[in-house]
């Protein structure tokens, strides 16, 4: 029962996320100025399309999903320890194992795993990796207190509000405290992923100076010297309207 109800919790979470990632992702991130009703309701392909990307996030869709899968269910494993050690209901060692030891443990030693490793692309596990640990920490945490109430419910809340907005930068590819998650890209001066604004205009040479000017656009191609202020031919030329 506690492993079906587990697995459960783990297809609803990751349908979760990757549903609150598509949705943040176009009202708040990419923020539109209107949007077509098909964006907002006819979604059921592309919420499938972003939990493969993640699991392709390192090339290999199986590899990231024995990765997801693997990390899910030894979280877990973990979180269990406490409800197997601890007294029935809410206890210290039940929170403890419930807390999210791996997840953080991966997300803060991924700056200097990246900067040693360079882009290897074994890197790009890692987000399916986190979503793993996340996505089997909260399954366990709902599972122990739907079943056996070894949590407080702000406990479970806490683990909701630290771990989802992670995965929903992750998942939109955007970079958290100034590191990036993608390979090949550099960690961003942004604390929350904020992409660096640059003006790019829609129509070529907009707003940008012509480079090579023609004559009649510069003050110095100009002879004042052949014409009078009369608009006459001056020296050296002759009327090209003479009177009759």
């Amino acid at each position: 029962m506690g492993i079906f109800l587990f697995f459960l919790f783990l297809c609803i979470y990751l349908l979760g996320v990757s549903l609150v990632s598509y949705y943040v992702g176009i009202l708040v991130f990419t923020a539109k100025a209107s949007y077509r009703r098909e964006e907002l309701t006819e979604i059921r392909a592309i919420v499938f399309q972003l939990i493969v990307e993640v699991l392709e996030s390192g090339g290999s869709l199986v590899r990231g999903g024995s990765i997801l899968l693997g990390s899910a269910v030894l979280q877990g494993l973990w979180s269990s320890i406490g409800s197997i050690l601890g007294d029935p209901g809410p206890g210290a060692l039940e929170h403890f194992f419930h807390a999210p030891i791996f997840f953080l443990g991966v997300f803060f030693a991924y700056p200097f795993v990246k900067e040693s490793m360079g882009n290897d692309p074994i890197l790009g596990e890692t987000k399916a990796l986190l979503t793993g640990l996340a996505l089997g920490n909260l399954s366990s945490a709902s599972l122990h207190y739907g079943l056996d109430r070894d949590l407080f419910f702000l406990y479970l809340l806490f683990l909701f509000l630290l771990q989802v907005p992670v995965l929903v930068f992750l998942w939109n590819r955007r970079s958290i405290f100034g590191v990036s998650f993608e390979l090949g890209s550099g960690d961003s001066e942004h604390d929350w992923g904020e992409p660096s604004e640059s003006f790019e205009p829609d129509d070529e040479g907009f707003f940008e100076s012509p480079q090579n000017p023609t004559p009649s656009e510069t003050s110095e191609d100009w002879d004042v010297g052949e014409f009078d202020f009369d608009g006459n031919l001056g020296e050296g030329g002759q009327d090209p309207y003479p009177e009759k």
